[in-house]
């Protein structure tokens, strides 16, 4: 009978840590000698490597929700941006040179510009009829004054990764998984020294 609770605990504790174990694909590379004191900052919109249309504009909504949530960051509006781009004779999604990036500094005043792309997104099926979403983000983020690469990230999850024990804690929806991996960006790039002092 021991044996059998010994078992039973032995089983219980191993589906926990198999559940609470590190599943994720977060790598963050900050640049050598770069400036990671960022209090100002420009979002671009989103680049869609997908073939789904909305998955971009929902990813940006939600990223920029959760840099705004962490009360770090002065988020330049979407509008300024846009009319920097009008200005400049730019299309949403055009590549950004130095010297743009250098006027987006003088003209808006920030510290980093964030560039953002959804690589890939989707659902897999799971056992039975569970579906559950998946997400790719890569993010660059550029010094305004220099045009500088200063970190590199790039993240993928599916839903299933934030499995705790049984069904528990799975992701079912794309949103419910961005705004965890937004989170997680984040929250790893305040780990690596990203701060406003």
């Amino acid at each position: 009978m021991q044996k059998k609770i010994t078992y039973f605990l032995l089983l219980g504790l191993c589906l926990t840590l198999l559940g609470c174990s590190n599943h994720h694909g977060l790598q963050t590379r900050i640049m050598a000698g770069a400036d990671t004191n960022i209090c100002s900052v420009v979002l671009l919109p989103f680049e869609n490597w997908t073939r789904k249309q909305e998955v971009a504009l929902l990813t940006e909504r939600l990223f920029t929700s959760q840099l705004l949530q962490t009360g770090e960051f002065n988020l330049v509006q979407a509008g300024d941006v846009g009319m920097f781009f009008l200005r400049q004779r730019l299309r949403p999604g055009s590549s950004l040179f130095k010297r743009h990036l250098t006027d987006m500094a003088s003209q808006l005043e920030v510290d980093v510009v964030i560039q953002g792309r959804v690589v890939d997104a989707g659902s897999v099926r799971r056992s039975g009829d569970e579906k559950v979403p998946f997400l790719s983000l890569a993010f660059n983020v550029y010094d305004a004054d220099t045009g500088a690469l200063v970190l590199n990230t790039v993240h993928q999850r599916k839903g299933d990764d934030f499995r705790k024990l049984m069904h528990f804690g799975v992701e079912t929806t794309l949103s419910g998984l961005t705004e965890k991996m937004s989170q997680e960006i984040i929250e790893d790039w305040f780990n690596k020294g990203i701060t406003c002092r």
